[in-house]
């Protein structure tokens, strides 16, 4: 399904990552770095425009382990390039990070109060402006807490 996005602004965006089958790996920031620079889909997303903001979820973990910029309205047909499963996820467009986590630091979809049911067989789903606020605040938070530990020192907002 496209959405007309005339005029719309930026969007934000649920975007599986990983899946039972091939998790998301711990240390998924360098085993997974790909996933850095690029995410696939399933089905050409027609709806995504660059500025929209993905937040990763790993499906096996049942977290938010980033926040991604689309960088590029481009959508490459990468048949054979994802480096899992190149004939399923066929769809390739350019992110940049905007937050990351470990997989044991981030929020969890319970937390986020996002039914399982919706995102379960779902490459991508357009979060509504409350949800996305949520997720959001939860990763900032998550994210201002290891650099505190990090640190030694007091968050600054």
């Amino acid at each position: 399904m496209a959405y007309d996005r005339v005029s719309t602004g930026a969007w934000a965006w649920l975007k599986s990552v990983g899946s039972q089958a091939t998790p998301l790996r711990r240390d998924w920031r360098s085993t997974d770095a790909h996933l850095l620079v690029h995410c696939w889909f399933s089905k050409h997303p027609r709806s995504l425009r660059a500025g929209d903001v993905l937040v990763y979820y790993a499906a096996r973990w049942g977290v938010f382990p980033a926040l991604m910029e689309l960088v590029s309205d481009d959508v490459n047909d990468d048949a054979g390039g994802h480096p899992v499963d190149g004939q399923r996820w066929r769809w390739r467009m350019d992110v940049r990070p905007l937050v990351t986590l470990p997989l044991d630091d981030s929020p969890t979809l319970a937390e986020a109060g996002i039914d399982a049911v919706r995102v379960r067989r779902q490459s991508h789903i357009l979060l509504t402006g409350e949800e996305f606020e949520l997720v959001r605040d939860l990763i900032l938070a998550r994210a201002a807490s290891r650099a505190t530990v990090q640190s030694g020192t007091r968050a600054v907002a």
